[in-house]
């Protein structure tokens, strides 16, 4: 698939979703690209999101923990998250676990010379648009799925369905894959609705939920989800 099929295949369900979607909605993107055959539809993919309604808020970075490379390029160590909104939906504040180090800014409030950590709401760094403290999943942690190579990070997820929902909310994920989605979505007491064009990947989606219901385990880790079946 060239990147103007892929562009024109995410024209219809960009549109979509602005007609479905509540007034006072967020919309999250994440984008891949593919370096090795020169596939990487981030620009034209924002481009294109100028055609709607949409309003862009920012444009986020996950730094992985770990990359690949080759030593004729850069190592790619980033995700590309992208954020709009319909509307003027809620959004709350998140925090990182890294504590703050800079001290020494120093502002006037009210009249009293105050110190940035004495003014801060929270010890630790508030989480930007650049995400540098969540590991990209891989083999060695609990909630790895085996197979699933697009699969993002369980607390990722988490921190949007935090920052853009509250409890009972409706949360929809047009491409379930893993199920990540829908286990953030039952661990923060969210409502959720996700689809996937693979009857497999929607096998693997119901399958973890049944599996955190039973067991607690996000994951599979070395294992895989139909274990059972091959005996």
């Amino acid at each position: 698939r060239t990147v103007a099929e892929f562009i024109n295949w995410c024209r219809q369900w960009v549109e979509n979703s602005w007609l479905h979607l509540d007034d006072n909605s967020a919309l999250y993107i994440w984008l891949g690209a593919d370096q090795k055959n020169d596939f990487q539809p981030l620009p034209e993919f924002m481009i294109m999101m100028r055609d709607f309604a949409f309003e862009s808020k920012s444009f986020i970075t996950m730094r992985n923990q770990r990359g690949y490379g080759t030593q004729k390029n850069w190592m790619a160590v980033r995700q590309e998250l992208l954020y709009y909104v319909k509307g003027s939906p809620h959004f709350t504040v998140q925090y990182t676990d890294i504590p703050k180090a800079l001290r020494g800014y120093y502002k006037t409030v009210n009249g009293q010379k105050t110190e940035n950590m004495e003014r801060s709401k929270s010890e630790n760094i508030r989480a930007s648009n650049v995400w540098v403290d969540i590991q990209q999943v891989f083999y060695r942690m609990e909630e790895n799925v085996s197979g699933c190579y697009a699969q993002k990070p369980l607390k990722a997820i988490e921190r949007i369905i935090n920052a853009s929902s509250q409890p009972g909310d409706l949360v929809i994920d047009f491409f379930s894959h893993s199920g990540t989605t829908l286990l953030a979505a039952e661990i923060k007491k969210r409502r959720c609705y996700t689809v996937d064009i693979d009857p497999v990947y929607c096998e693997i989606s119901i399958r973890r939920l049944e599996r955190f219901r039973q067991t607690g385990k996000t994951g599979w880790q070395n294992g895989h989800p139909f274990e059972q079946d091959w005996g």
